[in-house]
């Protein structure tokens, strides 16, 4: 019996249960054709995007330019662009130059500024391939990369200058100056009409000579001839003062104003004038008027002859053109005690 049942489990059992575990074991067949399936279906294609070459240099000097460069292939009728997104922090990138050298390769020539203390981080750039939609398809990130940073060069040179104009910046100083020569400006112009307010109240003040104007004419002649000038040599000013007193003669006896004429011009207005009484001394008058001339523009010297020649025309022109017999004008009061 034993060996009956022995014989049974190996011929029928065994066999049996080896057939129930492939059973549990093999997939379903739908799941088989399934799985079949997806194997032999490829995956999701993407055009390729590969960096060839890179170069990056490992150390730099602090905010002097470096130059990063990346070569690419990809497949043709796709361009790669940079990532302007997540560009690294401790650079500042002033030229990006992309150049495409073939159907199927791009280089990147980057000029960077590391601005970072002994050590910059230049963090993943990311490449995008774009289709000729601007889709993008593909992407690549470089490998983050760690440069040494140095301190700039420095010179320690006495000759080096400033290039620029001294500037002085709008301070309160500027300002003060401003007021001081505001101030200074109101100050002069107010000092000036004083001044000329003054003047002109002296000029007010001064007494009124009543006398008749030959009386003047004479007494200021003989002022002249006491002043002194003669003596010290002032020929000019002896002159000047002279031919003064016969303009202002000329000006309260006849009412011509001759105080801005040259000689010729006095000697032409009265001659045009027609007075009877000073025709006939016109002649004389040219010779005063011409040796004045000569001691005012020519800086002559004259003899004492001349002088006297000339204070007698003058003395001369005044007794006669003043009218005889005629009653000289009183004295106001305040000469009547000086003239007692």
């Amino acid at each position: 019996m034993k060996v009956f049942v022995i014989l049974f489990t190996c011929f029928f059992a065994l066999p049996l249960c080896a057939q129930q575990a492939r059973t549990r074991t093999a997939p379903a067949p739908r799941a088989l054709a399934a799985s079949n399936a997806r194997a032999a279906a490829p995956a999701i294609n993407k055009p390729a995007l590969e960096l060839v070459e890179e170069k990056v240099p490992t150390s730099a000097v602090f905010a002097q330019p470096i130059t990063l460069f990346y070569s690419f292939s990809h497949e043709p009728g796709y361009k790669v662009e940079l990532d302007n997104k997540n560009l690294p922090a401790d650079f500042e990138f002033s030229s990006i130059q992309a150049q495409p050298n073939s159907p199927g390769t791009f280089s990147y020539t980057i000029t960077a500024y590391p601005f970072a203390l002994k050590e910059a981080k230049l963090t993943p750039l990311t490449f995008l391939l774009k289709n000729t939609q601007g889709q993008t398809v593909n992407t690549f990130s470089t490998q983050e990369t760690k440069i040494s940073v140095s301190k700039a060069q420095t010179f320690k040179d006495n000759n080096f200058r400033e290039i620029r104009d001294p500037f002085l910046p709008f301070s309160w100083f500027k300002w003060l100056l401003i007021f001081l020569l505001i101030a200074g400006a109101v100050y002069a112009a107010w000092y000036y009409w004083k001044r000329k307010q003054n003047a002109a109240r002296a000029l007010g003040a001064a007494p009124v000579d009543n006398r008749p104007c030959d009386e003047v004419a004479l007494s200021k002649i003989e002022a002249l001839i006491q002043s002194g000038l003669w003596e010290r040599h002032e020929y000019k000013l002896f002159y000047l003062t002279l031919t003064d007193i016969l303009r202002e003669y000329l000006l309260r006896r006849f009412k011509i104003d001759t105080t801005a004429d040259t000689s010729a011009e006095m000697l032409r207005r009265l001659k045009a004038n027609g007075e009877e009484l000073l025709s006939p001394l016109l002649p004389k008058l040219r010779v005063f008027l011409n040796s004045s001339d000569l001691v005012k523009f020519a800086r002559a010297v004259p003899p004492e002859e001349y002088r006297n020649r000339d204070i007698d025309i003058l003395r001369l022109l005044i007794d006669t053109t003043t009218p005889k017999g005629q009653e000289l004008v009183k004295n106001p009061p305040a000469h009547k005690e000086a003239a007692k």
